[in-house]
């Protein structure tokens, strides 16, 4: 394992590395037993490392006593444990480091991804879609960052179920701080996982790297709002890299936070108003659809509950559930759509009622 440990940080920064030079010596200790410059040029600051491995011996012992704690190990690229998701990426990390249910990496994965300061209405919908995804089988990655992404991990676990969270820093860091708490909640119910070894701090340069592995390990990536020059757009650029599925979720066209998914369904990104929609990309995907009732989040049942009593304009509606009026506009379109209610001259009303 050290080998490993010590190739792998001498490589950092440079994806697919490390393993091409197993593949050439054979193993990683022999990396660093036959390494030769004048064989197999490397950036200068990865030969002196592998000519000196003396001076990775205090990080490499630092993993080894991160590994030693409770629900930590690390995934050798290639090993049978190791994410076949993200196994078939050429630029695959070399190791993973993971703290908590490692288990989770095999499972059916969808990421969500979005703006660091969205609006209510994406924070409504990032939440809310994560736990309709999750209570049907999905588990749900990001990337722990302010926003949206932390709307998608409190969404899944609020179904009681995982949530795969992808750092920027060492795995035995939090960032940013202030998810100390919800980190937690993941590593009870899903896990941690970084490319990064520990003591490696937060660095806007990782986080590219970072969202190559979220959208890699998943099926298919999902964008609720984004503005036109962003890292949601970047992911979504590295998804379609991957072969993998993009979707965006529309948004109003005043809102600078949605021009970014409107640029993508413009680009080809698939459309989504709702959870079924998703689940109709995937028809592989191991659920009875048949079986399976409209899953509704708690601002829908709150508006069916308004119109319980009978027709009701959406200004009344507004006033009786207290939903942004942005984010009402958009629910009741969404039960439109769904069949559940209809609109007419004195308002809306439940369908069939």
């Amino acid at each position: 394992m050290e080998s490993f440990l010590g190739l792998h940080r001498a490589t950092l920064g440079y994806p697919g590395l490390a393993a091409k030079l197993v593949r050439h010596y054979g193993e990683a200790e022999l990396v660093f037993r036959y390494f030769d410059p004048r064989e197999v040029r490397l950036p200068p600051a990865v030969s002196d490392k592998l000519k000196n491995p003396e001076q990775l011996k205090r990080h490499i012992d630092a993993d080894l006593r991160w590994l030693s704690g409770e629900d930590r190990e690390v995934l050798k690229q290639a090993s049978p444990d190791y994410p076949a998701q993200l196994d078939s990426l050429s630029d695959a990390p070399f190791l993973l480091f993971v703290w908590g249910k490692s288990h989770h990496l095999e499972k059916p994965q969808l990421a969500i991804v979005g703006s660091r300061k969205p609006t209510p209405y994406g924070i409504s919908v990032a939440s809310e879609m994560a736990r309709q995804l999750a209570a049907v089988g999905f588990t749900i990655t990001s990337g722990l960052a302010i926003g949206i992404d932390a709307a998608a991990h409190r969404g899944a676990l609020a179904a009681g179920l995982a949530t795969i969270a992808v750092q920027g820093c060492g795995i035995d860091q939090i960032y940013p701080r202030s998810h100390e708490r919800l980190a937690q909640e993941i590593l009870e119910q899903g896990c941690l996982v970084s490319e990064y070894p520990t003591g490696t701090g937060a660095h806007p340069r990782h986080f590219p790297q970072r969202n190559r592995i979220v959208t890699g390990l998943s099926r298919g990536t999902l964008v609720i709002e984004a503005a036109i020059k962003s890292g949601s757009l970047i992911s979504a650029r590295l998804a379609m890299e991957q072969g993998r599925d993009v979707f965006a979720v529309p948004g109003s066209i005043h809102s600078k936070q949605s021009e970014g998914c409107h640029l993508l369904i413009r680009q080809g990104a698939a459309l989504v108003t709702n959870v079924l929609d998703l689940l109709e990309e995937f028809p592989d995907f191991e659920i009875d659809r048949n079986k399976a009732p409209p899953i509704l989040s708690s601002q829908e049942d709150a508006v069916l509950s308004a119109l319980s009593g009978g027709s009701c304009h959406a200004d009344r509606i507004h006033e009786q559930t207290k939903i942004p009026i942005e984010l009402l506009m958009a629910l009741l379109i969404d039960l439109e759509i769904k069949g559940l209610i209809q609109s007419a001259a004195d308002g809306y009303r439940v369908s069939n009622s």
